[in-house]
């Protein structure tokens, strides 16, 4: 944690390394969403305007991640160096003032993935009380933990101002990291049951192998965010006896920033598989022989026959076989009951 003796030296050589190390990892990161994200938004608004909730928390999620990337930038610093004890208080307040945007954000990301699985046709008696009670306990724990956040000290502005923490009446760092581990058990384990659950979907609706791969590739990467959730934690529960807090600082803010980017990369990820098959398909890679607009999510009502009136590969021939040898028989029986 900060004191004075920590906030006077500065950001060390490590810190400043782990900073540009940050920004060299989520400025990529961000511009690699931007894809699936765009991507989702075009597939729900064109051609036919399908728009829904799911879709506008998702879009609320990703703003709430970048203005929390933003004011983590504001504790990254490049090089080392010595700064004010002003200049330490205003980036912890930024980075203090981060941590319930980062809740909020994955509560919408997770509440956009959940209402998207909850418009799946699948019967299935775990399937919907499970989605509700990832709901319910992310709702929970983001409206306790911003609770907590804004109350923990009997001055908000303790929590960050170092220098009066004693006049204010704050818990202990300890409780803080309490707090956190409770919070990141919760995350790791949301981030786990919805990444898996579409996986399960996909399995039940027993679509072709090579795009269950696929789909599951783009929804599995929610599990990286359940990785980055980990890594936090672990950072996190070094903090109240770190040497260097300005080089922990730098790494939570890294891994907060991934976890909340990656997110928002699989709950939109499935978007892309219409164009990553497109591209398979230029290559001679088909991920399906019929029907290849169909998605785990997309699913078109059957109307006695292959999707789009296409046939699979060698049925019109067999078809067609199996209408001829009835035709024979029927010339012969009714050619046999004529000579009779």
């Amino acid at each position: 944690m900060f004191t004075v003796s920590t906030a006077l030296r500065g950001p060390s050589e490590r810190a400043a390394k782990l900073a540009r190390v940050h920004i060299g990892v989520t400025i990529p990161l961000l511009t690699i969403t931007l894809i699936p994200f765009f991507a989702r938004l075009y597939v729900r608004v064109w051609p036919v305007w399908r728009f829904g909730w799911d879709d506008g928390l998702i879009v609320a999620g990703f703003a709430c991640a970048i203005v929390d990337w933003a004011l983590l930038e504001g504790e990254m610093f490049m090089t080392p160096q010595e700064i004010t004890i002003p200049q330490t208080i205003a980036a912890i307040r930024l980075a203090y003032l981060a941590i319930p945007l980062w809740g909020l954000t994955m509560t919408l990301v997770k509440t956009s993935v959940a209402l998207t699985l909850l418009r799946l046709p699948l019967n299935h008696g775990v399937w919907k009380p499970m989605l509700y009670s990832i709901l319910v306990a992310q709702a929970i724990y983001f409206i306790g933990d911003t609770v907590y956040i804004f109350t923990k000290c009997r001055l908000l502005y303790g929590a960050w101002d170092f220098t009066q923490t004693a006049f204010c009446d704050c818990t202990s760092v300890y409780t803080d990291m309490l707090v956190s581990s409770v919070g990141s058990a919760i995350n790791v384990t949301t981030d786990i049951l919805l990444s898996l659950a579409p996986m399960f979907v996909l399995w039940k609706l027993r679509r072709p192998r090579r795009e269950r791969i696929l789909v599951c590739c783009l929804t599995g990467m929610g599990l990286f965010a359940s990785g980055s959730s980990i890594a936090k934690a672990v950072m996190v529960g070094k903090w109240g006896s770190a040497e260097d807090p300005w080089a922990l600082a730098m790494s939570i803010a890294t891994w907060t920033i991934v976890e909340q980017f990656v997110a928002v990369l699989a709950a939109c990820g499935p978007s892309l598989k219409g164009p990553i098959q497109r591209v398979l398909g230029r290559f001679g890679i088909l991920l399906t022989e019929y029907g290849s607009h169909i998605s785990f999510v997309t699913i078109p009502p059957s109307r006695g026959g292959p999707p789009g009136g296409a046939w699979p590969r060698g049925l019109r021939h067999r078809y067609r076989m199996l209408r001829r040898g009835l035709r024979l028989c029927a010339k012969y029986w009714l050619g046999t009951g004529n000579t009779m």
